[in-house]
């Protein structure tokens, strides 16, 4: 496991940039292009995969490490900003001649955090498949049954591992698609050395204490990650915690738009400000609550 180099990065960029101007060439010529990616090593960065590995696939060990990061996004791998991201003023692509899946290995609370990543980044995805340790052959024939009656759709492929590539050609074979398919085997890129990797995995497994904390990246005393110490279990309770506050404030606004029908706008009705409005709600709760 070493850090890339700038050619090995580059040589990935290139990649990146070559497939970007193949889907805009489909589109421009009225095709419609639809993206099947892998989650880590492709949108996202490989570090959950390396730590995989560093643990030697130790699926309690890698489950612990994931669980402590449940609030904290992975980082951006080298197809998310040129391609995937086709959301905002600006999009890459026409939103209608262009979509998306995800086929992750990702399942349980590990795909919280892949998750949290689409949502954090906006992305406009169609379907998320998360399958544990189930081989991705299955969700490729799923998705590309989807798309096979519309001759327009053509239908990238993009893994960091060369056998799921294999299988979704296979697959495209099987269903007489392979005219229409395109398998993309794009390389993992580390922006840490072996050793940086070992750090951080030490540091955020030996963070402790009650509340979330942020711990700093080896490889860039400029970035840092938020660990949760306790876990999932820390993670349960901080969003059980949200989730009663957003009912809370839900009923609150619901007597409020009943209060303002009933007795008119705070400032033209009976109520002159939103203290005189929000005492009568607090007496007509009370009310309810002790009669």
């Amino acid at each position: 496991m070493q850090k890339s180099t700038t050619k090995e990065i580059e040589e990935v960029n290139v990649l990146v940039r070559s497939a970007r101007a193949q889907m805009q060439k489909l589109i421009q010529s009225g095709k419609r292009v639809h993206v099947i990616w892998d989650f880590d090593g492709v949108l996202a960065d490989s570090r959950s995969d390396d730590i995989f590995k560093l643990t030697g696939s130790d699926i309690k060990a890698y489950f612990e490490y994931e669980e402590r990061l449940l609030f904290e996004s992975p980082g951006k791998g080298s197809w998310l900003l040129p391609i995937a991201h086709n959301c905002g003023s600006l999009p890459h692509f026409p939103q209608e001649r262009f979509t998306q899946d995800i086929v992750t290995a990702r399942s349980s609370t590990l795909a919280l955090r892949a998750y949290n990543f689409c949502t954090s980044w906006a992305l406009p995805v169609r379907w998320m498949l998360c399958l544990g340790h189930q081989p991705k052959q299955e969700s490729y024939r799923i998705i590309l049954e989807s798309l096979k009656n519309d001759p327009d759709y053509r239908i990238f492929c993009v893994d960091d591992n060369a056998k799921h590539v294999e299988a979704f050609q296979d697959v495209a074979r099987e269903l007489g698609m392979e005219d229409r398919a395109f398998g993309i085997v794009s390389p993992a890129i580390r922006a840490y050395t072996e050793d940086e990797l070992r750090e951080y995995y030490a540091r955020v497994m030996g963070a402790v204490g009650d509340s979330p904390i942020r711990v700093r990246d080896p490889s860039d005393d400029f970035k840092g990650f938020l660990v949760l110490p306790k876990g999932l279990e820390q993670y349960r309770k901080i969003m059980g915690s949200v989730e009663n506050e957003q009912h809370s404030r839900g009923y609150d606004e619901e007597l409020r738009q009943i209060f303002v029908r009933v007795n008119g706008e705070v400032g033209t009705g009976r109520f002159k400000t939103e203290e005189e409005l929000e005492q009568a709600m607090r007496e007509f709760v009370v009310g309810l609550h002790c009669p």
